[in-house]
């Protein structure tokens, strides 16, 4: 960058470190100042025909903008990644490995140009902690160029807020509940519909796009994952509440062994369309579509995650004695696939331990309705343990869990709406929230830039020391610092981590750290019958 003077250094449009500092705290305790900014907020207000004078106003950012700034921030220039990998667990390829997105078979199967994988995240939250009905409604947006450690962390700005949505309750109270709840439905519709838009022309067409690393790409921004809860799931999918939003199966199949085909969106469309000719009001026609596919929105109760972990740590130990084996081990296999489900990294052999855990369940879940017995349940026709049959194909489809579970955006409404809004004067607070969050990004991003910044002087020294700046992504297998499991007998690792040559390997791989010249390694020939002085090993 040069100033006006047409001088270089890495703090302007700002004269000195001094003039960085001061303006730092001027965005930050909300003072003018000139630092560009991420993404510009723009509003927008929706209302319809049948109610007028009701008007719900969403806040939003270019989606452009924001995919724009995510893959030119240059902290994460050696991270993204631009083409997809197939990894495999040895040099014969047979057994494949799949973990961060561009492992997954869809990025493979799609990949023509240089991809830009959206993956949107939608949950409203309430921004009181312990009493009051203030609630927001945010919108996530990152990208599977980058590793799922980075996009988790807040402090990475991985992961954009891109939208708040209307939590307005001002619906027309002349109105029947049913059509207020088309109503709220169709404004969220409505409101994604608008936001996403431009991702349209240029998931056709490419965008250009400025890298972190100074390179200029052509990219196509494509809609990869959509993160949700149960309920949410049901409203994007325009699924029946009850069903499942992934497949065609009814609210009476869930409980079986076996997924039906996918969900398409031309069948939910041609359903739409079929049932609007015959339907004489609106009433009639949500009855219709119900029939079929497409319901309304319902609320859950809420469990927490760190609860719902809590008790699954104790759930086996309070069966055991007090349950048949048969409901015990049911419980058992379904603890089973839940924790193989959360592996950072999975292959062929895992995803085989998943389904046969989901398959022990099936096998023996007939004991949880029995009428002979004190039945638990009288159907399990359950969307979320109907949903176990997706795991599988999802995590190959698009990497493990930890891409695109809804458990990692607890955090970031913390940081994108909880303190924006202590922020605020608590009256029309979400423009000062939006307000806020753009100050906080602003520091953000320039601090990234001055981290990042090489002088023209700095790039000329390290061309004349023959440095090279290596780009791409660190690949490799990552080992945890401390053992998790202390002092395990050799015959146990090599049972439970499927390695009976465990042994074997490890005398060779000691051996070779033994002094040759002092007679102390022991001969090749003999080290087939030689013993490891010692029987356990900590994991």
């Amino acid at each position: 960058m040069e100033d006006g003077d047409g001088g270089s250094h890495k703090f302007v449009p700002f004269a000195s470190d001094l003039d960085w500092r001061i303006a730092r705290w001027a965005v930050q305790e909300g003072i003018g100042h000139n630092i560009p900014s991420h993404a510009k907020w723009k509003t927008r207000e929706l209302w319809y025909k049948s109610d007028p004078d009701d008007k719900h106003t969403i806040h939003y950012r270019d989606s452009k903008e924001v995919i724009s700034a995510l893959l030119g921030n240059p902290a994460h220039a050696k991270d993204n990644v631009y083409h997809p990998r197939k990894i495999f667990t040895d040099s014969s390829k047979m057994t494949r490995i799949y973990n961060e997105m561009w492992t997954s078979e869809w990025w493979n199967t799609v990949q023509g140009a240089t991809l830009a994988p959206v993956i949107i995240a939608t949950d409203k939250t309430q921004l009181m902690q312990y009493s009051g009905n203030k609630t927001a409604y945010p919108v996530y947006m990152t990208l599977g160029n980058l590793p799922h450690s980075l996009r988790q962390r807040p402090s990475q700005h991985a992961c954009v807020l891109v939208a708040y949505l209307s939590v307005s309750k001002s619906i027309g109270q002349e109105l029947t509940k049913k059509h207020k709840s088309t109503c709220i439905q169709q404004i969220f519709h409505d409101s994604m519909c608008f936001i996403l838009e431009p991702l349209k022309e240029a998931g056709k067409h490419r965008m250009e796009v400025v890298f972190g690393d100074g390179y200029v790409r052509h990219v196509y921004p494509i809609l990869a994952c959509y993160i949700a809860d149960y309920p949410e799931q049901c409203l994007v999918m325009c699924a029946k509440y009850g069903t499942c939003p992934k497949c065609m199966a009814s609210e009476n199949d869930l409980g079986k062994s076996e997924a039906s085909r996918r969900q398409a969106q031309q069948t939910t469309l041609t359903v739409i369309k079929d049932n609007i000719g015959v339907s004489m009001s609106l009433s009639n026609f949500q009855d219709c579509c119900k029939q079929h596919l497409i319901s309304g929105w319902l609320e859950l109760s809420q469990v927490s995650g760190k609860e719902r972990k809590d008790m699954a740590r104790i759930l086996l130990g309070c069966l055991i004695g007090k349950a048949p084996s048969q409901v015990v081990l049911c419980y058992c296999a379904i603890l089973d696939f839940v924790y193989i489900a959360q592996y950072s990294s999975h292959d062929d052999n895992t995803l085989c331990y998943l389904d046969n855990a989901l398959k022990l369940f099936h096998d023996n879940k007939h004991i949880l309705t029995d009428p002979n017995l004190v039945p638990v349940r009288e159907h399990l026709n359950i969307p979320k343990f109907h949903a176990m049959l997706h795991y599988a194909q999802a995590i190959q489809d698009f990497g493990t869990t930890d891409n695109y579970n809804t458990e990692m955006f607890e955090r970031f409404h913390i940081n994108c709406a909880k303190e924006g809004w202590r922020a605020s004067n608590f009256c029309d607070e979400v423009p000062q929230m939006a307000q806020w969050l753009a100050r906080q990004e602003k520091v953000a991003m320039f601090e990234s830039y001055l981290k990042h910044y090489k002088s023209l002087d700095d790039i000329q020294a390290e061309k004349e020391a023959g440095i090279e700046d290596v780009q791409g992504p660190k690949m490799g297998i990552f080992i945890s610092k401390r053992p998790s499991a202390l002092n395990q007998p050799l015959a146990s690792v090599q049972s439970k981590h499927h390695c009976p040559s465990f042994s074997h390997h490890l005398i060779y791989y000691l051996n070779q750290f033994l002094n040759h010249s002092q007679g102390q390694a022991i001969p090749k020939s003999q080290l087939h019958s030689t013993q490891l002085p010692f029987h356990n090993i900590s994991v």
